[in-house]
């Protein structure tokens, strides 16, 4: 965890160092996630990325920062006179096999009533997900996009220590 919110501490420093140096350049309003937006968000959080295309055709950006932090990115609610509003955030945890699925599913519901921000889920074969939505129908502050990409990573650093202290036999 301190691997996280030091990281959040070094992503929002820089972010307000280099946001006078950047105002100018930088689209100050997010109407659209195209690849010029998402890679500009991703290169400003301090990730390392790939783009792969998804089974639909679409991209889907694949991204890792520092302290094992992957997540995957994907572009939503796209239409030809808008482009795509949306911003769909997911990463997935494998599942441990010491515990029940019911056992999974209370900590699963005790961390979705905590943490707000996204949603974990588990699918049929007990693999843990965790879901977040970046919404820019009505347009969105390019800060506020960034600190909802860097608020999924300090939820997925959660999570993931909340499934490693379960799997141990925790909470």
């Amino acid at each position: 965890m301190k691997i996280i919110g030091g990281l959040l501490g070094l992503f929002g420093a820089t972010l307000l160092c280099a946001a006078p140096a950047q105002a100018q350049s930088q689209q100050q309003v997010v109407t659209q996630f195209n690849d010029s937006t998402i890679s500009r968000l991703l290169l400003d959080v301090g990730t390392s990325w790939n783009i792969e295309g998804g089974p639909n055709g679409e991209k889907v950006y694949r991204a890792s920062a520092e302290g094992g932090i992957n997540f995957t990115l994907s572009p939503r609610a796209c239409a030809a006179e808008t482009g795509c509003v949306g911003l769909l955030l997911i990463a997935v945890f494998t599942r441990n096999d010491q515990r029940t699925l019911g056992e999974l599913d209370q900590l699963l519901n005790r961390y979705n009533d905590l943490n707000p921000n996204g949603k974990a889920y588990r699918v049929e074969d007990g693999t843990v997900v965790l879901q977040g939505y970046i919404n820019a129908v009505y347009g969105i502050s390019y800060p506020n996009a960034q600190a909802q990409i860097l608020v999924f990573g300090q939820e997925l650093g959660k999570l993931r220590n909340e499934l490693t202290a379960f799997g141990e036999g925790g909470r």
